[in-house]
């Protein structure tokens, strides 16, 4: 067994027969490995961090879990009030309305009802947000077919929201260059774009029209204004699952507006 600087200890499991084990947190070099030992089936060890950012730096606001000793955690515990976190991020729905009739559709969008009013979206705002601390990311239906929708981020920074995503099409952040500077002056941190794939087949299938081109523009005005892009693949069997490489291969070029990929597979 080499040695390291212990980091932390904690606890996890036998790869092999999911037996409860004590685990080391070691560094090496530039490398932080796990470390745990079965009594049945031996020494385990794995990379679990490279140091292009400080492990310490990267963990060093994360809400510990409040964990209370339960003696089956996390083996058995299932949803475990002994072991609870906190909010990772709230998806706040502002629209069930949507420009686009997706054959494939995760939220049902659509529908024609009406939009909640902004200060009934700032109370909300007001009972989730931890000033410093919060992710809040909106959703709907389309949240960008409301015009007032920067108001919506504004709120949302003017109550002390670190994060804002935006969760979307795209298809007006490709077509109305004024929405997208007033989104990135009310403080929008990043945008989480629908994107399935580098060829229109595969959109004409999910999406039922053509919009690859769409998607592009809406990258390079996104970049244009310093707002960060996680492309979000729906991926289905038949469909484009074999447009993985290619969707990599595109978010890699697309660097640095692009700065990861987000697939939501579906079986």
């Amino acid at each position: 067994m080499e040695t390291g600087t212990v980091l932390g200890r904690t606890w996890s499991v036998c790869p092999v027969c999911l037996r409860r084990v004590a685990a080391m947190k070691m560094r090496r070099g530039g490398e932080v490995y796990l470390e745990k030992e079965c009594p049945d089936h031996g020494f385990f060890s794995a990379v679990v961090w490279r140091d292009r950012v400080d492990l310490a730096q990267w963990i060093a606001e994360l809400k510990p879990p409040e964990d209370e000793g339960n003696p089956d955690c996390p083996s058995a515990c299932g949803l475990c009030a002994s072991h609870l976190r906190g909010t990772c991020c709230v998806v706040l729905e502002v629209t069930e309305r949507c420009n686009l009739r997706c054959p494939f559709c995760f939220a049902d969008g659509g529908a024609m009802t009406e939009d909640p009013p902004l200060e009934e979206i700032r109370r909300s705002l007001e009972k989730i947000i931890r000033p410093g601390e919060s992710l809040v990311q909106l959703s709907g239906g389309e949240p960008t077919v409301r015009d007032d929708l920067p108001q919506i981020v504004q709120a949302a920074k003017d109550l002390g929201c670190r994060y804002v995503q935006l969760n979307t099409n795209g298809l007006r952040l490709a077509s109305d260059e004024p929405y997208v500077a007033a989104l990135a002056r009310a403080g929008l941190s990043f945008v989480f774009l629908q994107f399935d794939g580098t060829d229109n087949d595969v959109y004409r299938a999910l999406r039922g029209r053509p919009l690859f081109d769409i998607k592009k523009q809406a990258i390079d005005r996104c970049g244009e204004y310093g707002l960060g892009v996680t492309l979000v693949p729906t991926l289905v069997p038949r469909v484009n699952i074999r447009s993985i490489g290619d969707i990599m291969r595109f978010a890699l070029a697309r660097s640095p507006a692009v700065r990861g990929v987000h697939f939501q597979p579906c079986l």
